[in-house]
């Protein structure tokens, strides 16, 4: 049956000031927090700045790197340029997020959907692009011989760039996917009413469970278990491990000079899924938050480990600039050489200004 707003308003409005005040009451949120609330939270927060800066200035030197090298050319290289650009929007979204908790903007229903946006959405496409580069990479194994030829013919370049562009092609239909999937999070009405507990120092949101999808009402627990957890989350993750695992095993059985030559990139694919599994803690925890009666949990224990599994999250979006350089000799010999060059060519301003000075020094005196 659809929905008829003109003949519940008045139900909703009476409905929905009883949600807020039982759920403030439920969370209570009136009372201060604990000194191991706080101490867990200044923690999180001061390890979330510094995710964040080495993070982006990690990530960003990838990109770099990768444009101004031959992975440019290469499927993984372009998948590794996605997966460093959204885990930089993800970070950024933890700014946003603390801004909030500092009320430097203020929190409403728009705010919070904006930051589930940032939040999810870079969040399940880094998930996916590195399954992905796992599929690429397990085809670059199973068909090594096959596929090798000289990165400098002409005949290899042309062969990647119709790689690339499949990929590009992959990764917007992924792009889609995704926004679909995520697109209940554009709506605001979702919730009710939004606040920071005190208590927990978390964003508590209160469902909404008279809106309506379309002619039916929307399931808000059912949807969060199948995207938060399920899509996002477990489903790339274990795609990554299974995937690690035959890819472990093949390259055992090539060559010891082809495997030489595949393993660092494999190295960094593994480096990237151990990372990932510390994102699962949160969506589930995301989801008690919500969902189930907070009567049976112990406020400190819960924030205190919400807080530590978001740090622990942050270190998924912050090591992939890292972990390609520590994996990979050729990035990071040309992240050493373009280190090199911004040295020299600082130098040589440095001795312009200098001599400049000098020049001008000497004229004054004159």
């Amino acid at each position: 049956m659809a929905y008829n707003g003109t003949q519940t308003s008045l139900i909703l409005f009476v409905f929905n000031e009883t949600i807020k005040n039982n759920d403030y009451n439920r969370f209570n949120c009136s009372i201060n927090p604990t000194v191991a609330v706080l101490i867990s939270f200044h923690i999180g927060r001061i390890l979330s700045i510094l995710c964040i800066i080495f993070g982006i200035i990690g990530n960003l030197a990838l990109i770099l790197i990768i444009f101004r090298s031959s992975f440019y050319y290469f499927s993984y290289g372009l998948i590794l340029l996605f997966i460093s650009t959204f885990d930089i929007i993800r970070l950024i979204s933890t700014i946003f997020y603390y801004l909030i908790q500092a009320n430097i903007i203020s929190l409403n229903l728009i705010t919070l959907t904006i930051y589930i946006t940032l939040y999810r959405y870079p969040k399940i496409i880094t998930n996916w692009l590195k399954v992905f580069l796992a599929i690429e990479r397990f085809i670059a194994v199973k068909y090594w011989v096959a596929h090798r030829y000289n990165i400098n013919s002409n005949n290899s370049k042309r062969i990647h760039r119709t790689r690339q562009r499949k990929i590009l092609l992959l990764i917007l239909i992924l792009f889609l996917c995704c926004l679909i999937s995520q697109h209940p999070n554009l709506i605001s009405s979702r919730y009710i009413s939004t606040r920071i507990c005190l208590t927990r120092l978390l964003i508590i949101s209160t469902p909404n469970p008279y809106f309506y999808y379309g002619n039916y009402v929307f399931n808000g627990f059912l949807y969060s278990l199948i995207s938060y957890i399920i899509l996002d989350d477990v489903l790339p993750i274990m795609t990554l491990i299974i995937f690690n695992t035959i890819l472990l095993y093949e390259l055992r059985r090539l060559p010891a000079l082809t495997s030489k030559k595949l393993a660092e990139s494999i190295f960094i694919l593994f480096f990237l899924t151990i990372f990932s599994i510390f994102i699962l803690p949160r969506s589930f925890l995301v989801i008690i938050n919500l969902y189930v009666d907070q009567k049976h949990f112990n406020d400190t224990i819960m924030s205190v480990v919400f807080h530590t599994c978001q740090g622990l999250e942050m270190f998924n979006h912050v090591i992939t600039g890292y972990a390609c350089f520590l994996s990979c000799r050729h990035l990071r010999k040309n992240l050493i050489q373009n280190i090199g060059i911004l040295f020299v060519k600082f130098r040589q301003k440095r001795n312009s200004l200098k001599s400049t000075t000098i020049e001008l020094a000497t004229i004054s005196e004159k």
